[in-house]
């Protein structure tokens, strides 16, 4: 593309376009949105002909790569026989991947189709508290969570986002929402250390009941691996210690899989590695690999029967959109699983994301300003620290300069963003599913010089 174009390109785009999680005071002084025009594998490429290694997948959710021509195919053809319908009625599609998600998920077979991740755990709240109402148990309205949890940008799922940066300016939110502690061993809430904490953090959920009344609770939502919190890798027998709790006070549990389903931990689904049994699985990103906007809330028999009803009953699930489970998202989706299952992508993250966090542990262990590394699969992050005695984390124009030097030497990484004030000190890594070694090798060697380049200067400046 021309110069003169992406330049008009990048000038229209000043004009119109508001971008989420972004400062536009600093386009406004010089700098420049990418315009990214193409995709193929692990790695995207600008109007002006730069290409990326993606180490950010999108936003957490481009599973199978990008230019897959199976995908656009199963879309154009579903385009060409039935454009749209909505799911008042039904369509080939949303049956065929309904079933799908089913074999993976037996216990929550029944499927809800939304367009998000933040509809799918919509839907999994209104769901819940509607049905404890059913059950002749109105009083059970409240859904616990983690601090640094994060659910989405609804102002339900906003509420049970434990991230304060993201709450500022919307709040009051929806009420009814507690979070308790994160599994978060580096930074152990009750100071304590694995395994002879005997995970207070989990028990932090058994508390928070007692406190409320179990008769006051509907839920609990939690990540299996806290993403966009820091990854946070839970200990050995966190979740089956929450899930006994949700079963001990007759509480709903909701995992939250948006971002760790459809291989990103080196399983199709977290639920299954785990060996945990939830009431609702809630799923999007890696539902269609960020091809078409597709999220599903996977329900138990008994929360779906507690729907039934005669027609006059009122018992039926109020909630809808126009456009979930569309047929031609529901087609992509399909191919997109197709594509996960005949390539072995669930086993491909798991060893490609054995070789990422080994290599980034034997790169940068050794620096300094290196405080944890930690990951499960393709999820994998570092906390950066001032010093590693105190934690105390560097601040976040720190963050932001490595991720930008990173930018300058052609790796697209994520980073912690309003999570809390100024502790949001770590890099994250969700790559395409299809990563090679090569893409690995240069993802580490990049993030070393990135993060040393700078940690440098900001020693040379103190």
């Amino acid at each position: 593309m021309a110069e003169d174009a992406l330049a008009m390109l990048q000038q229209k785009d000043l004009q119109h376009v508001w971008h989420p999680l972004t400062q536009h005071q600093a386009y406004r002084e010089g700098a420049r949105p990418l315009v990214i025009t193409g995709g193929q594998g692990a790695f995207v490429y600008t109007a002006d002909g730069q290409a990326f290694l993606d180490a950010a997948a999108g936003l957490w959710c481009v599973n199978v790569g990008y230019g897959r021509q199976e995908l656009a195919d199963a879309g154009a053809k579903q385009l060409r026989e039935l454009a749209y319908y909505p799911l008042t009625h039904s369509h080939p599609r949303a049956i065929e991947l309904a079933e799908r998600l089913a074999s993976y998920l037996p216990r929550t077979p029944h499927i809800y189709f939304s367009n998000s991740g933040s509809e799918a755990n919509e839907v999994a709240f209104k769901a819940v508290r509607q049905y404890w109402k059913q059950q002749g148990k109105p009083g059970k309205i409240k859904i616990l969570s983690r601090f640094r949890g994060y659910h989405g940008t609804t102002m339900g799922a906003l509420a049970a986002t434990g991230q304060p940066g993201r709450r500022q300016g919307y709040e009051p939110l929806t009420p009814g929402f507690i979070q308790v502690a994160q599994p978060y061993c580096y930074r152990c809430p009750f100071h304590l250390e694995y395994p002879s904490c005997h995970m207070q953090c989990a028990d932090d959920f058994e508390r928070r009941i007692e406190i409320e009344g179990a008769d006051t609770v509907a839920a609990i939502i939690i990540e299996p691996v806290t993403a966009g919190g820091g990854v946070i890798v839970p200990p050995v027998g966190y979740l089956k210690r929450v899930e006994e709790i949700a079963r001990q006070y007759d509480v709903k549990l909701i995992i939250d899989e948006v971002v760790t389903g459809f291989g990103r931990l080196g399983a199709m689904f977290a639920t299954s590695f785990f060996d945990i049994h939830p009431d609702i699985v809630t799923m999007a990103k890696g539902l269609a690999s960020g091809y078409m906007p597709i999220s599903a809330t996977a329900f138990s028999d008994e929360l779906f029967e507690g729907f039934l009803g005669g027609p006059d009953s009122q018992r039926h699930l109020r909630h809808v959109n126009t456009f979930g489970g569309h047929p031609v998202a529901a087609a992509v989706a399909l191919a997109n699983i197709d594509v996960i299952e005949s390539e072995n992508l669930v086993e491909r993250s798991q060893t490609s994301g054995q070789k990422l966090l080994k290599g980034l542990q034997d790169a940068l262990m050794d620096q300094p300003n290196v405080g944890d590394i930690r990951g499960m699969g393709l999820l994998v992050g570092i906390e950066l620290v001032k010093d590693r005695l105190t934690k105390e984390p560097v601040p976040n124009a720190v963050m932001r300069s490595i991720a930008k030097a990173a930018l300058a030497q052609g790796v697209i990484i994520g980073k912690a963003s309003d999570v809390e004030h100024e502790r949001n000190n770590m890099l994250m890594f969700a790559p395409p599913l299809v990563m090679t070694d090569a893409d690995i090798s240069q993802l580490i060697n990049v993030v070393w010089g990135s993060v040393v380049e700078v940690m440098e200067r900001e020693v040379a400046k103190a």
